[in-house]
């Protein structure tokens, strides 16, 4: 990895819009930042709240397999509304990390979330308005513009092959492979077949990782595409069930029912309200 380009990068951007600008492996772990301290209502959080912090680490994370299944830069807002934007890296082909954007909000309308949860954290109101404060505040209608660049600069470093990647382990290549192949019907053996590792050690390896089994993540890709196509209306539950990976229309309805409290006819009644 050559660092010093990495993070010449992450300074000229940060300079023309103001985000925290970050680089993520494969794994999501933090490895390069500009600036390299967080924002101090996000170091807050962090300090003080064990469960909300995770709950922040969450909403990176199912951002992040957002951008896994599509490969395009994401666009999104934390549980406490800032702004914040990831966009895949690649070396020949192969992911390699994640370039983010972070930790602003939405011109002034934006703080009284953010005051709300410091409150709630027993901070007093002129230091909760002062943490807040300090987070920067953009307009709506430059967020695109910025995020353009952001992955103009991911298309960069991928091009010029700055982010290198170390071998792969176990954890990373199962996720690889269930990325590309998670609308088939795949089971653990074919995917432990496919990376070369016993089935002990990719399901302690992706674990350890990822802090969630191999069969949630698959089942989590597949109800998220399955979600967005009962969304477009045009397909039938039974072919949903079919292009998403599912053994069969009864098992994912069960499944979908499983996590969302209702059948994928209920949902799909909801969203046409």
């Amino acid at each position: 990895m050559n660092k010093e380009k990495i993070i010449t990068v992450l300074r000229e951007l940060n300079a023309v819009s103001g985000f925290r600008i970050s680089l993520h492996n494969t794994a999501f772990e933090e490895i390069a930042a500009y600036p390299e301290e967080k924002q101090r209502f996000c170091s807050y959080i962090q300090m003080h709240s064990k469960s909300e912090y995770q709950k922040c680490e969450k909403c990176d994370a199912d951002a992040c397999r957002s951008v896994l299944e599509s490969g395009k830069t994401l666009i999104y807002k934390c549980r406490h509304g800032l702004i914040e934007a990831i966009s895949p890296l690649y070396n020949f082909g192969a992911l390699t990390g994640f370039l983010m954007m972070g930790q602003v909000r939405e011109s002034e309308d934006g703080i009284d979330r953010l005051l709300l949860a410091l409150s709630a954290l027993g901070k007093r109101d002129f230091e909760a308005n002062e943490i807040a404060a300090e987070v920067p505040a953009i307009r709506a209608d430059k967020v695109s513009s910025f995020v353009n660049i952001m992955t103009i600069c991911a298309q960069y470093l991928t091009l010029s092959n700055s982010v290198t990647g170390a071998k792969p382990t176990p954890a990373e290549l199962a996720m690889r492979y269930i990325g590309e192949n998670y609308t088939k019907h795949i089971s653990i053996k074919n995917i432990c077949d496919a990376v070369g590792y016993s089935k002990s050690t990719v399901l302690s390896a992706f674990k350890k990782e990822y802090h969630t089994t191999v069969n949630s993540y698959l089942t989590a890709m597949r109800l998220e595409r399955a979600k967005k196509m009962l969304d477009q209306q045009q397909y039938t539950i039974s072919e949903i069930s079919r292009e998403c990976g599912f053994a069969d229309q009864s098992y994912f309805s069960k499944v979908f029912s499983a996590k969302y409290n209702q059948t994928p006819t209920e949902y799909r009644k909801d969203e046409k309200k």
